[in-house]
């Protein structure tokens, strides 16, 4: 359990830095470093086995499209491309 709240977090503080970066000389390499720990905490949160049922009820299953896991990175590189607009 621990590591998906660690990859979790990860994900959100690369996502903080690319998005808000440092203002300073130096911002668009912070900005490139956010989303590179952004994709590791990405990668590390989809190689997570998933967690095992105790029962099936009669609620379906997730489609793909679905996926917060699928949606996280789509709205993350939206939103750095946003702030790199800006």
């Amino acid at each position: 359990m621990w590591q998906r709240v660690s990859a979790i977090l990860i994900t959100i503080i690369g996502l903080l830095m690319a998005v808000l970066g440092v203002v300073s000389e130096n911002d668009s390499s912070i900005r490139i470093i956010g989303a590179v720990i952004m994709l590791a905490g990405v990668i590390w949160l989809y190689r997570q086995p998933l967690p095992s049922k105790q029962h099936s009820g009669d609620i379906p299953p997730l489609r793909w499209y679905q996926s917060p896991l699928l949606w996280l990175p789509i709205i993350a590189i939206v939103l750095f491309l946003i702030s790199l607009a800006l």
